[in-house]
């Protein structure tokens, strides 16, 4: 899996430092968005750091790279979300409970995106754990390939009929054009190549024990209904290589880093889910 791009919010943070001397103690309430201001509406600021990252939010673009007309833009921009948001708060919708509680999953949401992509800068995938996770699906990259048809019916009955008119040497692709409920009854049945994975058991335990050339000679049940097959050939495939499916391999990775970090943090937790 690879990880999402991260959307930010603009979060307000409050930090407090505190410096000691021996005469005295000083607390002293820094502001995280410095102190430049790029406008004020009623004497509330907004600050040039918060424009500075919305226009590369927004536009993906530096200040020193806006034109004026996009300069001015976003500062309008600005300006209506203070002046929709001071609205929001002064008929309390800020202090509704759904509003509360979806800016707290904004933040939970937000806050463990960030928390797994400076993990991942932290702790990137090494060439050895990816060689390790290639050796470990290399199985999966490679194997037995099918191509086959088949024809999707709705009743047992049905499909017995139809393996009967196959034994008399009917034509399987006009039996499936003429009679299968599948979306490929269209196209004579053609399934393409698959391999046994990506179809569900009951078909691919079938189709991997059919001979090319031969069609099921009983109905095959699936969640679908009732199939009969026919297998046109079969391909003996290599895995690729490294290189070829390094993001892959890559992604894959990385999600069994962050398993791993969930692991540890919830190892080191106390969890009680309540009924």
């Amino acid at each position: 899996m690879s990880i999402s791009q991260i959307n930010f919010s603009l979060i307000i943070v409050s930090l407090l430092l505190g410096a000691c001397s021996q005469e005295q103690e000083v607390s002293e309430v820094q502001n995280p968005f410095g102190e430049e201001v790029i406008a004020t509406i009623n004497d509330e600021p907004i600050y040039t750091s918060i424009f500075q990252r919305y226009s590369n939010m927004r536009l993906q673009k530096n200040v020193d790279d806006l034109s004026d007309d996009e300069r001015d833009g976003l500062i309008e921009e600005l300006i209506q979300f203070h002046l929709m948001t001071n609205a929001a708060t002064n008929a309390g919708i800020s202090q509704e409970q759904n509003v509360i509680i979806d800016l707290e999953l904004q933040k939970l949401q937000m806050l463990s995106r960030l928390m797994a992509t400076r993990h991942l800068e932290e702790n990137p995938p090494s060439e050895t754990e990816l060689q390790i996770a290639y050796e470990q699906n290399i199985q999966r990259l490679s194997g037995v390939q099918y191509k086959a048809r088949h024809i999707l019916l709705d009743e047992e009955s049905e499909a017995i009929e139809i393996i009967e008119e196959l034994r008399g040497d009917a034509d399987f692709q006009e039996l499936a054009t003429a009679r299968s409920t599948g979306p490929s009854g269209s196209n004579g049945g053609d399934l393409g190549w698959f391999s046994a994975d990506t179809m569900v058991p009951p078909f691919a335990q079938a189709v991997s024990s059919m001979e090319i050339g031969t069609f099921s000679e009983e109905p095959v049940r699936t969640r679908f209904g009732w199939h009969i097959i026919f297998l046109e050939d079969t391909l003996d495939s290599q895995p690729p290589g490294l290189e070829a499916v390094r993001a892959d391999i890559t992604t894959f990775v990385e999600q069994r880093k962050i398993e791993d970090l969930l692991n540890s943090l919830r190892d080191g937790s106390i969890v009680d889910i309540r009924d």
